[in-house]
């Protein structure tokens, strides 16, 4: 599942929760998928940067 998340979202910051989530029962497939298994992959949220200031 990570290699498919990273692969299309490119990094895996939330995002095998995130397509756990949209796909019901997917967790309980063994792995590697068998042939036919239908994987949603969500858009996600816009990730926000926060602002850090190292020094006072």
């Amino acid at each position: 599942m990570d290699t498919i998340c990273h692969h299309y979202y490119g990094h895996l910051n939330g995002t095998v929760e995130a397509v756990l989530a949209a796909n019901q029962g997917l967790a309980d497939e063994p792995q590697p998928f068998r042939a036919g298994v239908i994987i949603v992959l969500p858009d996600l949220p816009a990730q926000t940067l926060e602002d850090i200031q190292l020094w006072d």
